[in-house]
Order: C-alpha cells, then structure tokens, then sequence
C-alpha cells in the first residue's frame, strides 16, 4: 500500500503514476468517496472479484489504522488484580447522564460531556461540563468489544481520548505538498 502526506490539503493531485501504482489506470470511471475524516477513490464499476479485492484493501488499511492503537495503549494488566475492572467487562455507560429537558434548561448542548463534582464541606454534587470532548462511550462497542479482546487497557484509551493524544502520524514519512 502507498502511503502519501499531503501537507497542505486545500487541494489534492493523484499523478497518474499514483493512478497506476493503485491498479486504478484502466477504468473509464472512478469515483471519490467522502467518508468522515477519509477520502476514497475506487472504479467506478466493478466485478465480484474486483469488489473482494477492493473490500480487502479497505479491510487492511481499517485493521492497520486499529492496530496504530493497540500499540499506543498500555496492555491491560487487570489493574494488578486478580479480577477484570469494569472497563473491561460489560457496557461502558456516560459518567453522568441528564434529561435533555434539564440539560436545554441549562442552556447545554445535547451532545456534551458532563462530569461531577463534589463539594465536600456542603456534602454536594455539582454536574459541570466536562474538560474533555471524547471518552469510551465514543468508540462504538463492537471496537470496545475488540479492543478488550486484543488485551488493550481501556482505562489508557479513554486516557487518550481525553487528552486527544495523537497515535497517527507522518513524523518518518515521506511528505510531500502542492
């Protein structure tokens, strides 16, 4: 697979030696797919077996991006106990969970985090907006699900979602721009 870094990419070019390095020279049609944070471009008619081959492509690159987070996780140690902790076991839900009614009173977003916090002299809880815009409950659960099977901690995961922690990138990579 060949792997490009566009640096400023207002516009992108496929040469046609990129074209042809990608087996996509010999069709009359291609067409662009726009995916959220992806762009693909396949032949634009396919047979059976050019669909498999295609599928397959895409199946790689998924399990390669995937596997760009197993390898910046921690693996999960059960937390030096003998049991598995709740992140790796059952349904991961949101720390707090509000009506919409009582969060569009508030004037909040549908969509935000939110978190606790506690006053311990007045023995309150206060629910605040979260710092942070992902957790695990971003992660569809089938990729939890998978995840916990490949032995990744999932508390180091929602660590990294909540920092924003970059595990992709092009440091090594030959870059190029227009």
């Amino acid at each position: 697979m060949n792997k490009f870094v566009i640096n400023e990419p207002s516009e992108v070019f496929i040469s046609a030696t990129d074209i042809e390095a990608a087996n996509l020279n010999e069709w009359q049609r291609l067409e662009l797919h726009l995916l959220d944070q992806a762009a693909v471009v396949i032949p634009g008619e396919m047979t059976v077996m050019e669909v498999v081959r295609t599928a397959e492509s895409l199946q790689g690159l998924a399990s390669d991006l995937l596997a760009t987070i197993g390898e910046a996780c921690e693996k999960c140690d059960s937390c030096n106990v003998e049991l598995l902790c709740n992140l790796m076991k059952g349904e991961i839900r949101r720390e707090v969970s509000i009506p919409l009614e009582v969060l569009e009173e508030a004037g909040a977003d549908s969509d935000c985090k939110l978190a606790c916090e506690v006053d311990p002299e007045s023995g309150t809880i206060h629910v605040v907006e979260a710092d942070y815009r992902y957790d695990l409950t971003d992660v569809p659960p089938s990729l939890l699900d998978t995840f916990r099977e490949c032995g990744i901690c999932l508390n180091d995961l929602e660590t990294k979602l909540k920092e924003e922690a970059v595990v992709y990138g092009a440091e090594e990579d030959e870059s190029f721009s227009d």
